[in-house]
């Protein structure tokens, strides 16, 4: 898969800077969702709890998952109240059209009160089964913001974005990810080259793979595969004495005759007259 670099110490400054000015908890993750930094350190204490009971852990990641993806479809910063009755909000960071991480900031409150938080506050943690806690003691460092100031910081956050990409502080390697798909494709040509075993090989899933060949190898995957083998398929017929027959088996054609027309259909002729052209050198193959 394409490699993804950060920037950790200009990342770590920026996502500092963010706190320091909003008071909010402010995250960077990664193309898979995965955490790669966020500041502060530490959850809040009110987080802490809730993560302390199996079903709230579980409730506090599908809460997450669920802002990802919306802010993945629409392509914008999202704003949400989360399981436990939090302000969050998820913007996706978008270069050439792919999405390779996501910012988000939360652990907020939008109550009116502190009275009103402690009331929502203990409304959340009884329902996990959370009894035996000061309830004001674990809403002490939640911060109060009102809409108005929420919207804000999201909008600074999505500016955030733009820094980030301008100072190349998160870069995508696309050389990776086609060399290892191009060192799979040619070493299974005959073998498995489902997409499923392809995920497998590159640990990334089917709606990653997509989104990578679109992006880095501007086709469809069965798109590149075909035009691989027949990639593969010029090498042999300029390079060996095999016969166009046994070419197309080892290209993992299993149809002779849907060789001969796939390959006039990518090279604008048939395999036995691309044998009779002067040696083609590799950059001259399609």
């Amino acid at each position: 898969m394409p490699t993804l670099k950060y920037n950790k110490a200009e990342l770590h400054k920026l996502l500092k800077n963010f706190h320091i000015l909003t008071g909010m908890l402010f995250s960077l993750y990664d193309d898979e969702c995965q955490s790669v930094a966020h500041y502060p350190a530490g959850d809040i204490r009110f987080c802490q709890k809730i993560r302390t009971s199996p079903k709230g852990l579980a409730q506090c990641r599908c809460s997450d998952l669920a802002s990802f993806e919306a802010s993945r479809k629409s392509g914008e910063c999202v704003i949400y109240t989360c399981h436990a009755g939090l302000i969050e909000a998820t913007a996706p960071i978008i270069a050439d059209g792919t999405v390779i991480g996501y910012l988000m900031l939360g652990q907020i409150s939008n109550a009116p009160s502190r009275r009103e938080l402690h009331s929502q506050i203990q409304s959340a943690l009884q329902k996990e089964g959370i009894a035996d806690i000061d309830w004001e003691e674990a809403a002490a460092d939640i911060p109060l913001h009102s809409d108005q100031q929420i919207q804000a910081a999201a909008q600074i956050m999505e500016s955030c974005i733009s820094y980030i990409l301008y100072k190349n502080l998160i870069t995508v390697q696309r050389l990776n990810f086609e060399n290892r798909i191009n060192e799979y494709i040619l070493s299974h040509l005959t073998g498995d080259l489902s997409v499923d075993a392809l995920c497998r090989h590159l640990n990334v899933s089917r709606r990653k793979l997509y989104e990578y060949s679109s992006q880095f190898l501007h086709c469809s995957i069965a798109r590149y595969i075909r035009r691989m083998r027949i990639r593969q398929a010029q090498k042999l017929l300029s390079e060996t004495s095999l016969t166009v027959s046994a070419i197309s088996e080892q290209c993992g054609f299993t149809d002779y005759n849907y060789f001969c027309r796939i390959f006039k259909k990518e090279t604008g002729m048939s395999a036995r007259d691309y044998r009779k052209l002067p040696v083609v050198s590799e950059d001259k193959l399609c």
